[in-house]
């Protein structure tokens, strides 16, 4: 007796939830129509063009809706459209009670005419779209009869609305809270599971040789550059002592002259002291990074030439 009541409870839970799952008919989706867009055209052009899409919208099978409000959200846009914006579209959907919008534009060239479509649905997804549709523009002036064709390409063989699946974006779901049989609860035996031993990464850093040769590259950079700096200065003082001496070399028998030629040589020791500190420094620097035994080889240094001058470059990881 306990199982075939058992079984039939079940068997009624079953139909509850199918009954509530199962979708409440085949209702057709609501499209709302942007009003149609003549780029380059007047409000005259639009008035005697738009109602080519709602025509055709009512021979085919899609139930259009909120024409007059979607008229009345256009008109408050700037430039009275909606321009293809994808968020402009869905929120004229949601606005006028439809869940998908639709954009169709015509450009009235000639001798061919391109059309535009897009469908947006009310959560700003573009469910479909076709652009650069081209119609062929018949001679004279632009009459509603000639954009026909063009629209209805537009809604059969670019959008297929006749294969649109007209259904709810979203069905509301419908939970039945069905009461279970009472389990006896079983005590659940917890086993502690000692902690693991996590032992620190080591961290390693720059060897007091490195950092010694990155101490010596770089005063010996900058030494080298007041040596240049000092020898620039003393071969313009040369070369402006040379231009008072007389066309066999010698020195006038001045005292500016003498004291000039005094400077000048004091000159040459100190310039010749700071390159050579410069370059001993320099390669000091390198030779105590190139013989570090902690260097992995990441790091690189390199002398770049440049306008007016060079620069020492050191990369990787030091």
């Amino acid at each position: 007796m306990n199982g075939w009541a058992r079984a039939a409870l079940s068997g009624a839970v079953l139909v509850a939830v199918t009954a509530v799952a199962a979708p409440s008919g085949a209702a057709s989706v609501a499209v709302v129509p942007h009003p149609l867009v003549v780029v380059g055209g007047s409000e005259e052009d639009a008035a005697r063009l738009g109602p080519q899409l709602d025509a055709a919208l009512a021979r085919s099978d899609v139930r259009a809706v909120g024409e007059q409000c979607a008229r009345k959200f256009v008109a408050a846009r700037p430039g009275g459209s909606c321009g293809g914006d994808d968020r402009c579209l869905a929120e004229l959907a949601r606005s006028c009670g439809g869940q998908r919008a639709l954009y169709v534009s015509v450009y009235p060239f000639r001798p061919q005419m391109v059309f535009v479509g897009k469908l947006v649905r009310s959560d700003g997804l573009v469910e479909r779209s076709v652009s650069n549709l081209e119609v062929t523009r018949p001679k004279g002036r632009l009459r509603p009869e000639m954009i026909r064709p063009g629209i209805e390409t537009v809604l059969t063989e670019g959008l297929h609305l006749e294969t649109l699946e007209l259904e709810p974006l979203v069905p509301p779901l419908k939970v039945v809270a069905v009461e279970a049989p009472a389990v006896p609860a079983v005590a659940e035996v917890k086993q502690e599971v000692p902690p693991a031993a996590v032992a620190p990464a080591p961290v390693q850093g720059a060897s007091g040789q490195r950092i010694a040769a990155y101490a010596c590259v770089g005063a010996g950079v900058v030494t080298l550059a007041v040596g240049a700096a000092l020898f620039f200065g003393a071969k313009g003082d040369e070369n402006t002592y040379r231009t008072t001496l007389d066309p066999y070399g010698q020195r006038p028998p001045t005292t500016e002259a003498a004291a000039q030629q005094q400077s000048l040589r004091n000159q040459s020791a100190p310039v010749t002291a700071v390159l050579v500190t410069g370059v001993v420094l320099l390669a000091a620097g390198v030779t105590l990074w190139v013989l570090d035994p902690g260097k992995r080889g990441s790091a690189q240094v390199e002398l770049r030439p440049g306008p007016g001058g060079g620069s020492l470059v050191m990369a990787g990881r030091f």
